[in-house]
């Protein structure tokens, strides 16, 4: 698949918000509504988990399902007649991604009875701004099984990438920016910026592609993974047009500030 979806290397089309970040919207807002309904699919059998002889459903079949389906509509949405912009692909399913996280969370506070950022350790900034932060929504970004930032890993490494960025580092600096122009800005050459930021992706393309995503996977605890499935073939069809690397880095440097913020106030 190198080079196929998303071109030589250096080669990519120009960012898919060039024209303006509702066309973005407005192309994927359409190709969900064109889109016929993905029909139900067997659960993928895992023999290595069988009892008794009889193989075992996969508990992440219905993510695996809908990580293809973001991953083939989101591509349809942001085509154009260069391709797609690889690093604006890479920035939307971050945003989406990191978001994902405390979506799940929210979920569980709302399971137990609790308002929605009962479990979180809420940052208010001098601004007015509000970050979301705590072992619960790190959970599901960096320490489950699996983790988004566990999946990423994995596939980066799998398409050839040596060496990859401290988690911890960046968190500490998602950390540290809070309330500054510096936050949610993916540190990467400028070469290799995406056509919007990170928050403009996830104001505009959450409330397009989360219905999906729910509708296929009810289980808040499979959300990130959908994203992270998604992202993980979006690693690997992009082989030769970006470095593993740097597609883990956009990424990640779009998901973890997206899991803080206050998408309500946004």
């Amino acid at each position: 698949m190198i080079g196929k979806l998303f071109g030589a290397p250096r080669r990519a089309s120009t960012p898919a918000l060039s024209a303006g970040q509702k066309q973005l919207t407005e192309a994927l807002a359409l190709a969900l509504a064109l889109a016929p309904a993905p029909a139900p699919a067997p659960a993928p059998r895992n023999p290595q988990g069988s009892m008794q002889g009889k193989p075992q459903p996969d508990p992440l079949a219905a993510a695996k399902i809908g990580g293809r389906e973001v991953f083939h509509r989101l591509y349809a949405a942001m085509r154009n007649e260069r391709g797609v912009h690889v690093e604006s692909m890479l920035c939307v399913l971050g945003a989406l991604a990191g978001y994902a996280c405390q979506a799940e969370v929210r979920a569980i506070a709302r399971a137990k009875n609790l308002p929605d950022d009962a479990v979180f350790q809420i940052v208010s900034t001098a601004g007015g701004q509000r970050y979301y932060f705590g072992d619960l929504l790190n959970q599901p970004l960096l320490n489950a099984q699996p983790s988004l930032w566990g999946m990423v890993a994995a596939a980066a490494t799998q398409a050839g990438a040596t060496s990859l960025p401290d988690p911890h580092e960046l968190f500490r600096h998602v950390a540290a920016s809070a309330g500054g122009d510096a936050f949610g800005l993916p540190r990467v050459p400028l070469r290799h910026k995406a056509g919007d930021t990170p928050h403009g992706y996830l104001k505009q393309l959450w409330p397009v592609l989360f219905p999906l995503v729910r509708n296929l996977c009810p289980d808040p605890a499979l959300w990130p993974v959908v994203f992270g499935v998604a992202i993980g073939r979006t690693i690997e069809t992009a082989q030769g047009a970006i470095a593993p690397a740097l597609a883990f880095t956009i990424v990640m440097e779009a998901a973890v500030p997206m899991s803080k913020v206050d998408l309500d106030a946004a």
